[in-house]
């Protein structure tokens, strides 16, 4: 086919739905129309032809949405609107059959040129007037009508550079393979692919974007129903083209690629946006994600002729990964309560203890966490871009904080919390203010890095805690000293820094070693106590007479926790060794 198909590039009534039940503001609605080119200019054409990989999307014979990732293609312009582009592909790309397949009429198109190195993207989008594939390139004439810059965000860096592969495809059908799952979990980039089918046949289009976040931010889940992929919806430019187009026709494409080792996983299925209760009843805590039930699956290990030199590098505006209700852990417990905050205590310079009233019993074990949900707190006022706080921009306000202690009627529970980003320091922030009384929603409990094992206390602990990780083994030991029964032998570790040895005051019938980087410690004197001017050291385990029958448990940040695993895998049965994630 020739010719131009020119669109008017007014949002339709999917795009119109979503923004009016996201409350786009009208301003927002117009102003795509000063953001979207009809034809290339240079600097497109400049942009488009330097790329090493151009993710494009058609749609089969049954109009359903492939998504696949040309490599090293040559691209050229011989006009304004055409755009030449030639590359080596796999056979077995269900992308390359779609787009040589015949079909009455107009083919659609949509791509995105992307470039990860510098986070700029631009979407193009228009019909196919030709394509030739001759058993090992694909050649397409893309009528290219439709250009628009979009925004950095969630994009990861790398450098990639050409490496020719061997493709092998291998069909999963609706399922997904382990192989599969395990690119899901690596995922920080995917593509997807929608349409809309218009009234007005020079209206419709395809559209093909990129997703970005953190590692595993794309789930996937099984049911009676099938298998799903479910993704979320991160603050963007508003304009919601791709979930409008899944409003009116529910259909999306997705090809999930692993830089890593050439493989891609290409879906294609049946789509629906799910608001609000809908979308948390299956991801907690999100209020829009995109439920694909696949379709068709494909596995192509060596699909993509390209390798990374060097590493990646998450974007800054990747939220936390959220996990689905149904990969929620066991010993959660939701309760949905308000919690009143009754007392403020300054435990160092950085660290407070915040002690909340609640209207009924506290269900948690010595050392377990509660889950808060601070968003009431906050003004959730929408922004595009914020580079001095980029995790602003999807932040729900939800933390959890260990339990550093319950009162003897359980219902009062305290969390002993250091001041480090946007809710700590909120939290902080009321210690020296006179205020009416603050409720916030307290979402739940859980955890079960605890002293105790099905009931009983554990014989022999060793317990190895980093800064504030050192919550969990206050709530331990406060259980053990008021248990009435004698106290096990137990022997700390606490790597802090000056003042936090005040949180470890009232330990003074164990046996602790106190290792402060600052040299500033004060020992608050105990049985057992020593304090050393430096940092922990794997030295350090190698005179605990009773480690190879303790149970150790370690707390405090990632890096921390990493060195710890590493000095006591060797000398103990990992078996023996607990850890709790602590997000500072």
């Amino acid at each position: 086919m020739t010719g131009s198909i020119r669109k008017s590039h007014r949002q339709h009534e999917g795009e119109l739905r979503i923004q009016a039940r996201r409350h786009t503001p009208p301003e927002q609605t117009e102003a795509i129309r000063g953001v979207i080119h009809d034809e290339m200019s240079r600097q497109h054409v400049v942009y488009y032809a330097r790329l090493q990989y151009l993710p494009l999307g058609v749609l089969d014979e049954s109009g359903r949405p492939w998504v696949t990732i040309l490599c090293n293609p040559e691209t050229t312009a011989p006009s304004t609107e055409l755009l030449v582009v030639r590359a080596r592909v796999n056979p077995d790309d269900p992308f390359v059959r779609a787009v040589c397949s015949p079909m009455p009429g107009a083919r659609l198109f949509a791509g995105v040129a992307i470039d990860f190195a510098t986070r700029s993207r631009v979407k193009l989008s228009g019909s196919v007037d030709a394509a030739t594939f001759d058993g090992r390139s694909l050649a397409l004439a893309l009528r290219a009508t439709e250009h628009m810059g979009n925004c950095p965000k969630y994009i990861t860096v790398r450098d990639l550079r050409p490496n020719v592969r061997t493709p092998s495809t291998t069909p999963l059908g609706t399922e997904l393979s382990s192989a599969a799952r395990d690119i899901l979990r690596r995922a920080s980039t995917i593509f997807i692919a929608t349409r809309h089918s218009d009234r007005d046949p020079s209206e419709s289009d395809m559209g093909l974007n990129h997703r970005g976040g953190p590692k595993g931010f794309l789930r996937s889940f099984d049911d009676e129903h099938g298998t799903h992929l479910v993704l979320p919806d991160y603050s963007g430019n508003r304009f919601y083209q791709s979930l409008g187009n899944v409003e009116t026709d529910p259909v999306m494409g997705v090809a999930i690629p692993d830089f890593t080792t050439g493989a891609m996983l290409q879906v294609t299925g049946r789509a629906r946006n799910l608001f609000d209760e809908d979308a948390s009843r299956i991801m907690p805590g999100a209020t829009l994600i995109t439920l694909i039930t696949i379709d068709e699956a494909l596995l192509t290990t060596g699909a993509l002729d390209l390798e990374i030199a060097g590493g990646e590098q998450l974007s800054p505006y990747n939220p936390k990964p959220r996990i689905l209700a149904s990969e929620t852990p066991s010993n959660r417990h939701p309760l949905a309560m308000k919690a009143t905050l009754v007392d403020v205590i300054e435990e160092s310079t950085l660290v407070s203890t915040f002690t909340f009233a609640l209207p009924r019993e506290a269900e948690l074990v010595p050392g377990g966490h509660a889950i808060f949900d601070f968003g009431s707190r906050f003004d959730r006022s929408y922004q595009h871009m914020n580079n001095l706080d980029p995790q602003s921009l999807n932040d729900d306000y939800v933390r959890t904080y260990t339990v550093s202690e319950v009162s003897p009627d359980r219902r009062q529970i305290s969390i002993t919390v250091k001041k480090a980003g946007v809710v700590s320091s909120y939290l902080h922030s009321l210690a020296n203010r006179r205020v009416p009384p603050i409720e916030i929603d307290l979402l739940g409990f859980g955890g079960t890095f605890t002293c105790l094992e099905e009931g009983r206390v554990l014989p022999h602990m060793l317990w190895v805690a980093g800064g504030v990780g050192i919550t969990p083994f206050i709530a331990m030991h406060r259980a053990l000293r008021d248990s009435g029964r004698p106290m096990p032998e137990v022997k700390l570790f606490y790597s802090c820094r000056g003042d936090e040895i005040a949180l470890i005051d009232g330990m003074t019938d164990i046996e602790v070693r106190v290792l402060d980087s600052t040299g500033k410690a004060q020992s608050a004197g105990g049985h057992g106590r020593r304090v050393y001017p430096r940092r922990l050291r794997a030295t350090d385990f190698d005179d605990v007479p009773t480690l190879e029958q303790a149970i150790v448990f370690v707390c405090g940040p990632d890096r921390f926790m990493a060195d710890v695993r590493a000095w006591l895998e060797p000398k103990i049965d990992p078996g023996r060794l607990r850890f709790e994630s602590f997000d500072f």
